[in-house]
């Protein structure tokens, strides 16, 4: 019992520990498009677009 215990408070630590504490990126609209939009199916070259409007919005 005491064993099964120290593994879950050691599975518990080691989450806490892994958790990023960096804020995340703002995200623009264009951004949160392409990413919803990434398992759509759509041909290759709508993708690419949605994509190169993601990286142009960020800079």
């Amino acid at each position: 019992m005491r064993l099964i215990l120290a593994l879950l408070n050691a599975v518990f630590l080691t989450g806490c520990a892994c958790h990023s504490h960096t804020l995340p990126k703002h995200e623009t609209a264009a951004c949160m498009n392409y990413r919803a939009m990434m398992t759509a199916p759509m041909p290759p070259d709508a993708m690419h677009r949605l994509q190169e409007k993601c990286a142009a919005s960020r800079q």
